[in-house]
């Protein structure tokens, strides 16, 4: 095991790694416990995007990143500066996606910090037991939260920071990390702003195509696509193909995957919506049954559809790739995210790209 004792910091550090570490094992296997798999059930009941098959895709790509060795990789470049005082971060939360917060989650708690999570309407269950679980495996013993008005109150156990949950707002906080919508974000700017804040609003991945893919990066990008429904920020929904590409082979690729989602009863009312759409306004679209390609210069694409914009070469595809580069979270492509690993993020990608990390860290 790698060395703390420089920081000054090696106890308590050690003891929350090592508490991850076993969270992560307990993630990858979750669905064998007959308690998370009753949680996972009461999600998708409240949520039918929240399947029992996303849910544990969720849980699983999380708990495998929490390994001792690839931890330490990711924390050691910030052991000097790590932080003495225990302040109050809150938390805001997006439900597009299960657990979708649980990287910043994971930092606040690592970094000691007292923390305020406003949890999504849509996604309220699945982070509070993932946190008593934690707890649990730190304690030896269930910890239960102290519910008032809304909130539900852990206290800190071991190494483990007090955490609340709410509902409703977040209060007494000395930093905020904050996602939301469009919309959203213009209200977490006008209560936010006067805070130490990190503010996000929607962002999407793209996917760059030069014509040349074989089938297996074919069935990747459907992944890549259609994952969550295609609900993520990490999901392409827009695509930049060369001049004179053959959408056959792609569409084939795509058919394994939109075929089987359109057995979901929102995935397959979106989808029929906008072919109808797109046939009420004579509007130009391909479809392989299940799903809709449409030219667009937009880049967020409503379920069931996915947005394509064509060009003359690589270094065009560049220049419209960086133009738009403030609204994309990531890019898909030969050299750049390998096709397929779009909903696989690892420790070191953050969210637009901003090092929550060392903002907590230098607050």
């Amino acid at each position: 095991m790698p060395s703390l004792k420089a920081t000054g910091m090696e106890t308590q550090l050690i003891q929350r790694i090592e508490a991850f570490v076993r969270l992560g094992t307990y993630m990858q296997h979750a669905m064998n416990d007959p308690e998370f798999l009753a949680v996972a059930k009461r999600a998708e009941s409240r949520n039918p995007l929240f399947t029992i098959s996303n849910i544990q895709r969720a849980v699983r790509t999380w708990g495998a990143t929490l390994r001792w060795e690839a931890m330490y990789s990711w924390l050691e470049p910030y052991l000097p500066d790590w932080p003495q005082e225990k302040r109050c971060l809150a938390l805001v939360m997006a439900g597009n996606i299960p657990i979708v917060g649980f990287h910043d989650y994971l930092c606040g708690v690592l970094c000691g910090y007292r923390l305020q999570i406003k949890l999504s309407s849509k996604d309220p269950l699945l982070l509070p037991f993932l946190h008593e679980k934690l707890l649990w495996l730190v304690s030896g013993q269930k910890i239960q939260a102290e519910e008032k008005e809304g909130r539900m109150d852990y206290p800190e156990s071991g190494c483990i920071p007090p955490v609340s949950f709410t509902a409703s707002t977040v209060r007494g906080f000395d930093a905020i990390i904050a996602t939301g919508s469009g919309n959203t974000f213009r209200y977490f700017e006008y209560y936010f702003g006067r805070y130490p804040h990190l503010l996000r609003r929607n962002r999407v991945a793209c996917a760059l195509i030069d014509g040349n893919e074989n089938r297996q990066e074919l069935a990747g990008l459907a992944d890549d696509v259609l994952a969550y429904f295609g609900m993520g920020c990490r999901n392409v929904s827009k695509l930049y193909i060369p001049e004179n590409y053959d959408f056959a082979p792609l569409l084939d690729a795509l058919e394994p995957v939109s075929s089987t989602l359109a057995s979901h009863a929102i995935y397959k009312d979106n989808y029929d919506y906008h072919k109808a759409v797109c046939m009420v306004n004579r509007q130009a679209f391909l479809d392989n049954g299940s799903i809709l390609l449409q030219q667009s210069v937009s880049l967020a694409s409503p379920m069931g559809v996915i947005y394509y914009e064509t060009y003359k070469d690589k270094s065009e595809a560049d220049t419209i790739l960086a133009a738009r580069q403030a609204e994309i979270q990531c890019v898909v492509g030969r050299g750049r995210i390998p096709f397929g690993k779009a909903q696989s993020p690892g420790l070191t990608d953050y969210a637009d790209g901003v090092d929550i990390l060392k903002f907590l860290l230098h607050l």
